[in-house]
């Protein structure tokens, strides 16, 4: 099966994924067959109504689209996909694929082998519920799984606007955790930066740093992580560290927070190669203290 055999979709979930799947797929004005959430369906009707029934899976052919969203939590995936591969469904029809950034296409090995074309298509972007279609508009989006699949996902990705990645399975696993640092680990970041001004009587603390955090981002995006790098490790400024860790003795959390990242920026201006290797020693005994 590829994109122009899918002439009805289903989506399985309605979190923030599905639902921006669903926007996409109506302005598209392809089919919607059926969409299924954790307690209930919505099946699409000869007469182009939609019938709720109490169902959180479609069951035959005349509930299931051509092509099969999965966007359920992670831990469910393999649940529905087995559920599905014992339905009253003819899958060597159909196409099923996953949203999941962390798990390969191998979470629906029953569907495979029931005939379904399998794939795991991940939106590399934060989605938030009531997200429309439009956050897949230039983000690149992730594809791993048959070739028939993956290529008519590729022909989908276009008509999003966004850009196509085909990544081996271990390749997906190494994207998602690389995500995991831009996006979530950033916004915990973030979170320390802001407490510590909060425990420190400054409670405007995001609003304080927002210009410096959208300047980085813009040099980051721009330059390079390399060459974005400033403050007191890029100017071997090992006084202003030590004066730092000295100040963050009494909150230990945030103490081996600072130190961890800062023999991370000390690698990178090693690679910079602008601070003397003597320098460099020091700011590493620092941060090991």
């Amino acid at each position: 099966m590829d994109q122009s055999d899918w002439n009805s979709v289903t989506i399985i979930g309605t979190g923030a994924v599905g639902t921006a799947l669903i926007d996409f797929f109506q302005n598209q004005e392809m089919v919607i067959q059926s969409v299924w959430g954790s307690r209930s369906g919505r099946i699409r009707t000869k007469t182009g109504d939609y019938l709720r029934i109490q169902s959180n899976l479609p069951e035959n052919d005349d509930q299931t689209g051509a092509l099969v969203f999965i966007t359920t939590p992670d831990d469910l995936i393999s649940t529905v996909a087995n559920k599905l591969a014992v339905t009253n469904t003819e899958w060597k029809n159909r196409s099923v694929v996953h949203c999941s950034g962390n798990l390969t296409s191998e979470e629906l090995s029953l569907l495979a082998k029931a005939g379904a074309g399998t794939a795991s298509m991940h939106p590399i972007q934060t989605f938030k519920q009531g997200d429309s279609a439009e956050r897949f508009r230039g983000i690149n989006i992730s594809l791993e799984g048959d070739m028939r699949t993956t290529d008519g996902l590729k022909k989908l990705v276009a008509l999003m606007n966004a850009n196509p990645i085909h990544l081996s399975k271990e390749q997906k696993r190494v994207m998602h955790i690389a995500a995991v640092f831009a996006s979530n680990y950033m916004s915990a970041l973030m979170y320390t930066a802001v407490e510590y001004l909060a425990n420190e009587g400054m409670e405007e603390g995001i609003k304080i740093l927002k210009p410096l955090i959208l300047q980085t981002a813009q040099n980051i995006v721009k330059n390079g992580a390399v060459d974005s790098l400033t403050g007191p490790v890029a100017r071997g400024d090992i006084t202003s560290i030590r004066k730092h860790l000295n100040s963050l003795k009494s909150n230990d959390k945030i103490l081996r927070i600072y130190q961890i990242l800062g023999k991370e920026a000390v690698e990178i201006a090693k690679v910079r190669g602008e601070v003397s290797n003597d320098v460099i020693g020091e700011m590493l005994e620092a941060f090991s203290e």
